[in-house]
Order: C-alpha cells, then sequence, then structure tokens
C-alpha cells in the first residue's frame, strides 16, 4: 500500500508570473486575424494608456515585455555616455544587461535587512547618470514610500541625473495615492502585462515618462517591436484593470497569509508589496524546501545572486495546495526514525556482528566496505540478510538459521563473552532529545528499525527515550524497504504531515512509499550522494543536524 498520489500539473512558483490563474477576460478572447498580414501600429493603445494615466500624447511607449525596456536602457546609456548607478540586491536582467554592454556602472550594497540605502545612492549620484529604483523591488519585494522616492527623482534633477523606475510589480502594491509622474522631467517609468495583468508569454511591456525622454527609447528599438497579436491582448487586457484590481488585492491577502505562516515557524520574510515572498533560511532546510516542492510539482526560486541562503516564492491565487506542502516541510506533525546508524552508532555492533558472523562461518574476510556495498543495492535492511547475502557473495551455502544464530550470539553475547552490544554509542544528543522527546513537544515521534522486538526496546531504553510508537521487525509482515511500518504508525497516530529519518536505500525507498519527507544521514560523501540518488529530499551528515530544519 503507497500513500502517493497521482501527478498533479505543475505550479510554477519562480518565475513571479501569474501562477495558478488565467484571468476571466482571456478564457472569452478571441483573436482578430484579419489584418495580422499587416505590420502593427502601437500608437492606438499608447494612446490610450497615455489618456487613462492622465499624462500627454507621447508620453507612452510600448515594448517587448519589460525586458525589452531595460536593454534600451543599457544601450541608450552606451550610445550617449551616461552611467548608472543601481542599487542591490536587483532584478538579474540589470546585472545581465551590464555584462552584455559594459557600461560605466555602480552597485550599491543593500542594508543589512536587504533594504536600499537611500543615503548611499543620494551620496552616489553624480551628473549625467541613471539611477535605476525598483518598487517592488525584486527580489526583496521592499516598496519605496511616496515621500522616499520623491526625494531621490528631485535628488536626481538637482544633479542633472535621471531615474528609471522599475514599476513591473506596482499593481500588487494596491496603492492608493501613485505620485504625480507627469511632474518630473526626469523620469522614465517601466510596467508590464507580464505580471499582474497574466500576459508573460505574450511579451508586452510599456514606459511612460515625458514625451521627449520617451522620444529617446522610440530611436533605439526596433520599428515593429510588438506584434499585432499581442497589442490585441493588450488592449484587453488594459481594459479588464478593475478585474486585475481584484486579482491583485486577492494576491496580497494570500501574500499576508504565507507571510503570517512564515512568521509563526521562525523564519523571517522581508517585507513585500509584491506578488512574492523572499525569506533567508539554513542551507539544508533550502535544500529540503526545494526538492520537497520539487517532488510535488511545485517550482520555487532557490538561486538568487548574492543571497545564497534565501528563498523566493511567487503567491498563487488559490494557495492551498501550496500551503499543503509548505505545511508539511515546516510544520511536520510526526518525525520517525530508524534506530541503526541514525539514533545509535551501530558500526562497532550490528556492522561488526556481520563481518564477524561471515568470518566464523567461512574463514573468509569482508571489510566494511563490502557490507555498505551490499546494503547501498537496497533490499538489505535486516542484517541478518545482508550476512547471508555476504556469505553466499563468497561462494558458500550456510543455512539462513545458522546464520541468525551466529549473528545473535556475537551479538548480545553469553555467559563467558560479552556481546558486541556492549560497543554501541548513541548519537542522537541532548539539545535534539529534549527538544523532540519530550511530553511537551508538538511533533510526535516514532522509531521504526529493522531489529528485533527485544533489541527494539533495548535501543530505546538506551537512548532513554520515550517515542509514541516502536515499530520493530517482528511487527510487520514486510520490513523496510516496504512502508507497512512507517504506515502502520501514520495511521494509528492520525497524521498527516510526516518526517522519516534513515540512513539506508530502504530507508528512503520506503519513506517516499508511506509519504514522507525523507531526512537522509550519511556520514561519507558517497553515502550522502547515495541516499539523495535513492529519493532523499535532503542528507544531513549528523541526526543532530535536525534542528537545522525544525
Amino acid at each position: 500500500m503507497s500513500r502517493q498520489t497521482p501527478k498533479k500539473p505543475t505550479l510554477k512558483l519562480d518565475f513571479n508570473e501569474r501562477a495558478d490563474s488565467q484571468p476571466a477576460w482571456l478564457k472569452s478572447f478571441q483573436l482578430d486575424v484579419d489584418h495580422l498580414w499587416r505590420y502593427p501600429n502601437r500608437e492606438q493603445l499608447e494612446q490610450q494608456i497615455a489618456l487613462d494615466l492622465e499624462l500627454a500624447p507621447g508620453s507612452v511607449f510600448l515594448t517587448n515585455g519589460g525586458d525589452e525596456s531595460i536593454e534600451l536602457l543599457y544601450k541608450n546609456c552606451k550610445l550617449n555616455n551616461q552611467s548608472l548607478l543601481v542599487p542591490e540586491p536587483c532584478f538579474s536582467q540589470y546585472t545581465y544587461n551590464q555584462m552584455v554592454w559594459q557600461n560605466d556602472t555602480t552597485f550599491t550594497p543593500a542594508k543589512a535587512d536587504l533594504s536600499i540605502d537611500v543615503d548611499a545612492l543620494k551620496a552616489e549620484l553624480k551628473m549625467n547618470q541613471w539611477l535605476i529604483l525598483t518598487r517592488p523591488n525584486n527580489p526583496t519585494g521592499e516598496y519605496l514610500e511616496t515621500e522616499v522616492l520623491v526625494d531621490l527623482i528631485q535628488s536626481a534633477a538637482a544633479k542633472n541625473a535621471w531615474v528609471f523606475l522599475d514599476e513591473a510589480y506596482v499593481e500588487f502594491a494596491n496603492e492608493t495615492a501613485p505620485i504625480n509622474y507627469a511632474a518630473f522631467d526626469n523620469l522614465i517609468t517601466l510596467r508590464t502585462f507580464s505580471k499582474a495583468f497574466g500576459l508573460a508569454g505574450a511579451r508586452i511591456g510599456y514606459i511612460f515618462g515625458q514625451p521627449e525622454l520617451v522620444g529617446q527609447w522610440r530611436k533605439i528599438a526596433m520599428p515593429f517591436n510588438v506584434s499585432r497579436a499581442n497589442l490585441q491582448l493588450a488592449t484587453a487586457a488594459w481594459s479588464a484593470r478593475e478585474e486585475t484590481k481584484t486579482y491583485c488585492q486577492n494576491i496580497a491577502t494570500n501574500r499576508e497569509a504565507v507571510a503570517s505562516f512564515l512568521r509563526d515557524c521562525g523564519l523571517k520574510p522581508y517585507p513585500s508589496r509584491g506578488n512574492f515572498l523572499l525569506f533567508e533560511t539554513s542551507l539544508e532546510q533550502k535544500s529540503l524546501l526545494h526538492r520537497v516542492m520539487a517532488k510535488n510539482g511545485i517550482q520555487i526560486k532557490t538561486e538568487l545572486g548574492g543571497l545564497p541562503a534565501a528563498v523566493r516564492l511567487t503567491i498563487p491565487e488559490n494557495i492551498s495546495r501550496f500551503m499543503a506542502v509548505l505545511k508539511t516541510i515546516l510544520q511536520p506533525e510526526l518525525i520517525a526514525f530508524d534506530m541503526d546508524g541514525v539514533l545509535i552508532d551501530t558500526s562497532q555492533s550490528y556492522d561488526q556482528c556481520i563481518i564477524e558472523s561471515v568470518k566464523t562461518l567461512t574463514g573468509d574476510l569482508v571489510t566494511t566496505e563490502d557490507v555498505e556495498a551490499v546494503r547501498a543495492q537496497g533490499g538489505f535492511n535486516n542484517d541478518w540478510i545482508l550476512t547471508a547475502e555476504l556469505i553466499k557473495n563468497q561462494g558458500h551455502n550456510i543455512p539462513y538459521e545458522q546464520v541468525v544464530t551466529t549473528f545473535q550470539t556475537l551479538y548480545l553475547g553469553d555467559d563467558t563473552t560479552p556481546g558486541l552490544v556492549k560497543k554501541e554509542r548513541n548519537l542522537l544528543q541532548t539539545p535534539l532529545k529534549d527538544q523532540l522527546f519530550n511530553e511537551n513537544s508538538l511533533i510526535q515521534t516514532a522509531v521504526v528499525t529493522g531489529r528485533p522486538r527485544q533489541e527494539a526496546l533495548q535501543g530505546v531504553n538506551q537512548l532513554n527515550i520515550k517515542p509514541a510508537m516502536t515499530i520493530s521487525a517482528d511487527d510487520v509482515a514486510q520490513q523496510k524497504p516496504s512502508p507497512e511500518g512507517l504506515l502502520k504508525v501514520i495511521q494509528q497516530l492520525a497524521v498527516q504531515r510526516a518526517w522519516f529519518c534513515g540512513d539506508t536505500v530502504d530507508d528512503i525507498q520506503a519513506g517516499t512509499a508511506a509519504g514522507c519527507i525523507c531526512i537522509g544521514i550519511g556520514i561519507t560523501p558517497a553515502a550522502r550522494i547515495n541516499l539523495l540518488d535513492a529519493g532523499a529530499d535532503v542528507v544531513l551528515e549528523d541526526i543532530n543536524q535536525l534542528k537545522t530544519l525544525l
């Protein structure tokens, strides 16, 4: 039996597109193909946008997405020997175009909280320069308030400099009192139909400003940079602005709900007015978020230049599926543990028993590497079976019952010889044990091990822990990689959000089949790679690193 569900459509939460809902107006949109043979004419839509924004004729210029506007900015600066001033962190298109055009550009570092350093920008401003401002900023979501923005525009004007204002996400800010854009003759503003309007695939954006300034962009752009088909789409989208406004309000509500949940989980999302949230976490938790989301068909942004520990999440309109996965990652109801190699170091007990059993029964010597090689194949979660396999590989035929008896004698000892069980040591340390194995913990715990019942209970006593359940080899018909033991725990404890921590391929396969998040424990690089290949969502070197995920 498996808890896996049918594969769901991919939910793209990595590029800040309109993630999961098509605009209502688009469902009934019909493309007029009668004049597609003619070159496009932008003027009608440009005039309509200018009229609706209360701008002078000639103030609006349509572009091939916002990206073309940015490229034209860099091209314009290169042609006119103008420099650029860019606050960090910034949208990747600015660093990309800098690499391509090699302009005279100054990047100003952000403050410790990743907010724009306004004082540093004002100090760096100089004549014949373009200051790039983005609000809401990408990737942080920071929104420059009106007085700060106006002050920077005026400061630039006093230095005979210009401002390029990137407002690709401005609709999500739900601004009620926008600045008087027409009052500034040193300002170009970028907007797009890619984000709030849901037309990222159509590639259409626009800039607006004083007609003379906008004219500089017209001169260096391709003459037919926006297709006739895309003009029709943009015109229909512009006419449905009220619908888009409602959508943006819904996204803002969801954004706050996700931010509140992240804060409840001890994370600190940066204040955002965009359709996304940025937060920083441990590298282990970032890896966990990325892999678990990907397994569930959800793409998130985890590679952001200059922010190695950052994660950015686009906010969907329907957050139920996304939140269900996020809760499993950040608020598990159950953490189950394999015992050997995870909670207890058995390298000098069970592993040594395997080696000594082979030697006792065959006279052959096998190594720890030989043991690990067989274990890595999967299907050998039971050490008795693993021992029998090694004996078989050496070309011997020893009855299985004799293998078990020899192994157990070596492990438990007898009246004259202490067993190798005495060489076991606990891996679980006090901080994590106190956090999880206490009566006030909100997370239930369980042990699911391939040990026989008596030895499983001995291990629990040795660790001095009280898990809600302990499942041994004697409690299941099929051992790992079967998910039977884990499913028993999940069903009996009535939980939905479960993690399983294991150190073998069998553990990972069992956890995956049971619908758990799988935490691998691998001491060596080879073991960690093997566990990741088996499907582990994250691999730690030591079980006590689990605290970085909680």
